[in-house]
Protein backbone atom coordinates (compact mmCIF):
# COMPACT_ATOMS: atom_id res chain seq x y z
CA UNK A 1 0.00 0.00 0.00
CA UNK A 2 1.22 3.52 -0.80
CA UNK A 3 1.88 5.18 2.55
CA UNK A 4 1.73 8.73 1.20
CA UNK A 5 -1.43 10.60 2.13
CA UNK A 6 -3.13 12.64 -0.57
CA UNK A 7 -5.46 15.48 0.51
CA UNK A 8 -8.89 15.02 -1.00
CA UNK A 9 -10.34 17.71 -3.25
CA UNK A 10 -13.67 18.25 -4.97
CA UNK A 11 -17.18 18.60 -3.63
CA UNK A 12 -17.35 20.18 -0.17
CA UNK A 13 -14.59 18.17 1.44
CA UNK A 14 -14.27 18.27 5.22
CA UNK A 15 -10.94 19.76 6.27
CA UNK A 16 -8.26 17.15 6.89
CA UNK A 17 -9.75 14.36 4.77
CA UNK A 18 -7.04 12.42 2.98
CA UNK A 19 -6.62 9.32 0.86
CA UNK A 20 -4.15 6.67 2.01
CA UNK A 21 -3.88 3.80 -0.44
CA UNK A 22 -7.38 2.41 -0.97
CA UNK A 23 -8.76 4.09 2.14
CA UNK A 24 -10.04 7.50 3.16
CA UNK A 25 -8.98 8.92 6.52
CA UNK A 26 -11.47 11.38 7.97
CA UNK A 27 -11.02 13.37 11.21
CA UNK A 28 -13.64 12.63 13.84
CA UNK A 29 -14.99 15.91 15.23
CA UNK A 30 -18.40 14.75 16.45
CA UNK A 31 -20.01 11.49 17.54
CA UNK A 32 -19.96 9.25 14.48
CA UNK A 33 -21.41 6.11 16.07
CA UNK A 34 -24.69 6.46 14.13
CA UNK A 35 -22.84 6.85 10.83
CA UNK A 36 -20.56 3.90 11.51
CA UNK A 37 -23.52 1.73 12.44
CA UNK A 38 -25.36 2.75 9.26
CA UNK A 39 -22.41 2.00 6.99
CA UNK A 40 -21.85 -1.35 8.69
CA UNK A 41 -25.52 -2.21 8.26
CA UNK A 42 -25.44 -1.28 4.57
CA UNK A 43 -22.40 -3.50 4.12
CA UNK A 44 -24.31 -6.39 5.69
CA UNK A 45 -27.11 -5.70 3.22
CA UNK A 46 -24.59 -5.84 0.35
CA UNK A 47 -25.53 -2.30 -0.60
CA UNK A 48 -23.06 -0.97 -3.14
CA UNK A 49 -22.40 2.69 -3.69
CA UNK A 50 -21.35 3.76 -0.19
CA UNK A 51 -17.95 3.52 1.51
CA UNK A 52 -17.30 0.74 4.00
CA UNK A 53 -16.43 1.61 7.58
CA UNK A 54 -13.10 -0.06 8.34
CA UNK A 55 -12.36 1.21 11.84
CA UNK A 56 -10.42 4.00 13.57
CA UNK A 57 -6.72 4.68 12.98
CA UNK A 58 -4.00 5.65 15.44
CA UNK A 59 -4.75 9.35 14.89
CA UNK A 60 -8.42 8.89 15.83
CA UNK A 61 -9.58 9.21 12.25
CA UNK A 62 -12.26 6.99 10.79
CA UNK A 63 -11.08 4.67 8.06
CA UNK A 64 -13.39 4.35 5.07
CA UNK A 65 -12.97 2.44 1.85
CA UNK A 66 -12.14 4.65 -1.13
CA UNK A 67 -14.82 4.95 -3.81
CA UNK A 68 -13.15 5.45 -7.20
CA UNK A 69 -14.58 8.11 -9.46
CA UNK A 70 -14.95 11.88 -9.54
CA UNK A 71 -16.91 14.35 -7.41
CA UNK A 72 -18.34 17.56 -8.94
CA UNK A 73 -17.05 20.76 -7.39
CA UNK A 74 -20.60 22.01 -6.83
CA UNK A 75 -23.98 22.31 -8.52
CA UNK A 76 -23.82 21.85 -12.27
CA UNK A 77 -25.97 21.16 -15.30
CA UNK A 78 -27.08 17.53 -15.39
CA UNK A 79 -28.93 15.75 -18.16
CA UNK A 80 -32.01 13.58 -17.80
CA UNK A 81 -30.07 10.33 -17.45
CA UNK A 82 -27.95 11.76 -14.65
CA UNK A 83 -30.98 13.14 -12.82
CA UNK A 84 -32.77 9.82 -13.11
CA UNK A 85 -29.71 7.92 -11.89
CA UNK A 86 -29.30 10.24 -8.90
CA UNK A 87 -32.93 9.75 -7.90
CA UNK A 88 -32.71 5.97 -8.38
CA UNK A 89 -29.62 5.78 -6.17
CA UNK A 90 -31.42 7.72 -3.44
CA UNK A 91 -34.36 5.31 -3.75
CA UNK A 92 -32.04 2.33 -3.28
CA UNK A 93 -30.49 3.98 -0.24
CA UNK A 94 -33.89 4.72 1.27
CA UNK A 95 -35.23 1.23 0.63
CA UNK A 96 -32.17 -0.32 2.25
CA UNK A 97 -32.77 1.62 5.48
CA UNK A 98 -36.49 0.98 6.02
CA UNK A 99 -35.88 -1.61 8.73
CA UNK A 100 -33.75 0.86 10.72
CA UNK A 101 -36.64 3.17 11.57
CA UNK A 102 -39.91 2.81 13.43
CA UNK A 103 -43.00 3.84 11.50
CA UNK A 104 -44.85 4.68 14.71
CA UNK A 105 -42.36 7.47 15.27
CA UNK A 106 -43.48 9.16 12.06
CA UNK A 107 -40.42 8.20 10.05
CA UNK A 108 -40.04 6.07 6.94
CA UNK A 109 -36.33 5.77 6.16
CA UNK A 110 -32.91 7.08 7.05
CA UNK A 111 -32.53 10.38 5.21
CA UNK A 112 -29.15 11.44 3.88
CA UNK A 113 -30.26 15.09 4.15
CA UNK A 114 -27.47 16.33 1.87
CA UNK A 115 -27.79 14.19 -1.25
CA UNK A 116 -26.58 16.57 -3.91
CA UNK A 117 -23.93 16.53 -6.64
CA UNK A 118 -21.16 17.56 -4.23
CA UNK A 119 -21.72 14.33 -2.29
CA UNK A 120 -21.94 12.08 -5.32
CA UNK A 121 -19.19 9.95 -6.84
CA UNK A 122 -19.49 9.80 -10.62
CA UNK A 123 -18.27 6.97 -12.83
CA UNK A 124 -18.45 7.38 -16.61
CA UNK A 125 -20.63 10.45 -16.16
CA UNK A 126 -23.22 8.81 -13.91
CA UNK A 127 -23.70 9.16 -10.13
CA UNK A 128 -22.81 5.77 -8.67
CA UNK A 129 -21.71 6.49 -5.10
CA UNK A 130 -22.93 8.39 -2.04
CA UNK A 131 -20.52 10.02 0.42
CA UNK A 132 -20.62 12.32 3.46
CA UNK A 133 -23.13 11.04 6.00
CA UNK A 134 -22.77 13.88 8.54
CA UNK A 135 -26.46 14.76 8.39
CA UNK A 136 -28.14 11.35 8.29
CA UNK A 137 -31.24 11.01 10.44
CA UNK A 138 -34.59 9.18 10.45
CA UNK A 139 -37.17 11.02 8.40
CA UNK A 140 -39.54 11.05 5.46
CA UNK A 141 -38.71 10.17 1.88
CA UNK A 142 -40.22 13.43 0.64
CA UNK A 143 -38.05 15.51 2.97
CA UNK A 144 -34.92 14.00 1.42
CA UNK A 145 -36.36 14.19 -2.08
CA UNK A 146 -37.12 17.88 -1.64
CA UNK A 147 -33.52 18.77 -0.86
CA UNK A 148 -32.17 16.42 -3.52
CA UNK A 149 -34.37 17.89 -6.23
CA UNK A 150 -33.33 21.38 -5.13
CA UNK A 151 -29.63 20.61 -5.55
CA UNK A 152 -29.63 18.20 -8.50
CA UNK A 153 -31.95 20.39 -10.59
CA UNK A 154 -30.42 23.58 -9.16
CA UNK A 155 -33.89 24.99 -8.58
CA UNK A 156 -33.69 28.76 -8.61
CA UNK A 157 -30.98 28.96 -11.24
CA UNK A 158 -31.71 31.51 -14.00
CA UNK A 159 -30.19 29.07 -16.48
CA UNK A 160 -33.52 27.22 -16.61
CA UNK A 161 -37.07 28.24 -17.31
CA UNK A 162 -39.92 27.20 -15.07
CA UNK A 163 -41.26 24.88 -17.79
CA UNK A 164 -37.90 23.16 -18.11
CA UNK A 165 -37.52 22.70 -14.37
CA UNK A 166 -41.01 21.24 -14.09
CA UNK A 167 -40.14 18.79 -16.84
CA UNK A 168 -36.87 17.89 -15.11
CA UNK A 169 -38.68 17.50 -11.81
CA UNK A 170 -40.90 14.82 -13.37
CA UNK A 171 -37.78 13.09 -14.68
CA UNK A 172 -36.30 13.10 -11.18
CA UNK A 173 -39.52 11.85 -9.59
CA UNK A 174 -39.88 9.09 -12.16
CA UNK A 175 -36.27 8.06 -11.59
CA UNK A 176 -37.08 7.62 -7.90
CA UNK A 177 -40.06 5.46 -8.86
CA UNK A 178 -42.90 7.45 -7.33
CA UNK A 179 -46.26 5.72 -7.06
CA UNK A 180 -48.69 7.91 -5.12
CA UNK A 181 -46.75 11.07 -4.47
CA UNK A 182 -46.83 13.95 -6.91
CA UNK A 183 -44.03 16.01 -8.32
CA UNK A 184 -45.84 18.96 -6.76
CA UNK A 185 -45.20 17.49 -3.32
CA UNK A 186 -41.49 17.17 -4.04
CA UNK A 187 -41.41 20.78 -5.21
CA UNK A 188 -43.20 21.91 -2.04
CA UNK A 189 -40.59 20.10 0.06
CA UNK A 190 -37.86 21.71 -2.02
CA UNK A 191 -39.22 25.10 -1.01
CA UNK A 192 -39.30 24.00 2.62
CA UNK A 193 -35.67 22.89 2.45
CA UNK A 194 -34.61 26.08 0.64
CA UNK A 195 -36.37 28.18 3.26
CA UNK A 196 -34.82 26.19 6.11
CA UNK A 197 -31.38 26.68 4.58
CA UNK A 198 -31.98 30.42 4.26
CA UNK A 199 -33.02 30.67 7.92
CA UNK A 200 -30.04 28.59 9.02
CA UNK A 201 -27.72 30.84 7.00
CA UNK A 202 -29.09 33.93 8.72
CA UNK A 203 -28.81 32.37 12.16
CA UNK A 204 -25.18 31.43 11.59
CA UNK A 205 -24.19 34.67 9.92
CA UNK A 206 -23.74 33.11 6.47
CA UNK A 207 -25.41 35.89 4.52
CA UNK A 208 -24.37 34.57 1.11
CA UNK A 209 -26.02 31.21 1.80
CA UNK A 210 -29.11 32.87 3.23
CA UNK A 211 -29.47 35.13 0.21
CA UNK A 212 -28.93 32.32 -2.28
CA UNK A 213 -31.33 29.89 -0.61
CA UNK A 214 -33.98 32.55 -0.03
CA UNK A 215 -33.81 33.63 -3.67
CA UNK A 216 -34.05 29.99 -4.79
CA UNK A 217 -37.13 29.46 -2.63
CA UNK A 218 -38.86 32.52 -4.08
CA UNK A 219 -38.04 31.40 -7.63
CA UNK A 220 -39.27 27.86 -7.01
CA UNK A 221 -42.55 29.11 -5.55
CA UNK A 222 -43.28 31.43 -8.46
CA UNK A 223 -42.09 29.18 -11.27
CA UNK A 224 -42.74 25.64 -10.07
CA UNK A 225 -44.93 25.06 -7.01
CA UNK A 226 -47.57 27.65 -7.90
CA UNK A 227 -47.93 26.07 -11.32
CA UNK A 228 -47.87 22.45 -10.21
CA UNK A 229 -50.14 22.66 -7.16
CA UNK A 230 -53.40 23.32 -9.06
CA UNK A 231 -52.92 20.33 -11.34
CA UNK A 232 -53.05 17.67 -8.65
CA UNK A 233 -51.21 15.52 -11.13
CA UNK A 234 -49.95 12.23 -9.74
CA UNK A 235 -47.16 10.25 -11.31
CA UNK A 236 -47.98 6.80 -12.55
CA UNK A 237 -46.29 3.90 -10.78
CA UNK A 238 -43.04 2.86 -12.39
CA UNK A 239 -42.32 -0.24 -10.35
Amino acid sequence: MNDKEIPMKGGRITAGVARLGDTIRRPITTDRCQVHALLSYLEQQHFSGVPRFLGIDERNREILSFLPGSVPSDLDHFDDEQLSAAAALLRRFHDATVSLVRAECGTEVICHNDWGPANAVFIDGSPMGIIDFDTVAPGLRLWDLGYSAFTWLNLGSPDYTGDEQIRRLFVFAKGYGMKRCSAAAIAACSVARQTALAISGKMHGNIDMATWAGSAAAWTILNVTERLAPTGYLLNATG
